[in-house]
């Protein structure tokens, strides 16, 4: 069988083939050649031994180790941009409302989710900012579209967002009145005056007191006042509102934009 001739082969491998050099004194000196192996292993090949597109042996051939190098690395260029797209995606279809005080049974509420009012929905997607209340009968959904609003707003910025229940609202407001409370009445209503994105579940739920009246009517005039942005939801129309609240309450949200939900009660539905 007729032997390949040798390559001359530059690439370090691990030594295995021992040579002999001298030092610079003149010293003869054993080493390990990679090369030389190499060399050796390519000579003993037979003729008819499959080349490379480059003519050299195959699995001996550097230029294709380059070139299969640079495939490797544009795919893995290729497959991490793909994932950093991925990701981007997934982050805007499901932004983080983590720390904003959703109920868990409310935390994946969107307005893809809701079904049964395409109409509803598409008005609900125009909400860019400002003052909205969404008005109905208990479970039609009034909740779930202000979280899926919250969401929305979530993709377009950074906004700080609120979520809290009107009862709860005045309940930590009244505990501020406790010898050793943790908050004052004055910086509880100032923080919730203030957050860019509130949204006021349940409101008219609350018993009318004069306090709850006086309070809530503070917040929403500051807030309207320094036009930020506002969902309220409530089982109440704007004369419900007037009449078992107050008409200074009823005109500040009667400027906001106002959305009936005309929906069953899911919860009896399902």
């Amino acid at each position: 069988m007729q032997k390949r001739e040798s390559l001359k082969v530059t690439e370090n491998l691990t030594p295995s083939t021992q040579c002999i050099e001298t030092c610079k004194h003149g010293v003869p000196v054993s080493i390990f050649c990679s090369a030389c192996e190499r060399e050796k292993d390519i000579a003993e090949l037979s003729e008819d031994h499959p080349a490379c597109n480059h003519g050299n042996p195959e699995g001996y051939c550097d230029m294709c180790k380059d070139e299969q190098d640079v495939i490797v690395r544009e795919k893995e260029d290729q497959d991490r941009v793909e994932k950093e797209e991925a990701l981007r995606q997934h982050r805007y279809n499901n932004p983080d409302l983590a720390g904003c005080n959703i109920p868990k049974k409310y935390a994946d509420c969107s307005l893809d989710g809701f079904k049964g009012n395409d109409k509803l929905v598409g008005a609900c997607s125009k909400y860019y900012g400002g003052g909205m209340v969404l008005y109905g009968n208990t479970g039609c959904g009034k909740t779930h579209l202000a979280v899926s609003l919250m969401r929305e707003m979530a993709r377009v910025g950074d906004k700080q967002q609120w979520f809290e229940t009107v009862p709860d609202l005045l309940l930590k407001i009244r505990s501020s009145f406790r010898d050793g409370a943790s908050e004052t009445e004055d910086k509880i209503v100032d923080r919730y005056s203030t957050i860019p994105l509130l949204v006021l579940d349940d409101l008219g739920s609350e018993k009318a007191t004069e306090f709850a009246i006086t309070t809530l009517y503070i917040i929403l005039d500051r807030r309207d006042r320094e036009m930020l942005d506002t969902i309220i939801t409530t089982n109440l129309s704007l004369e419900e509102i007037g009449g078992r609240l107050s008409a200074r309450i009823a005109s500040r949200l009667s400027g906001m934009k106002n959305i009936k939900i005309n929906m069953p009660d899911w919860r009896k539905k399902r």
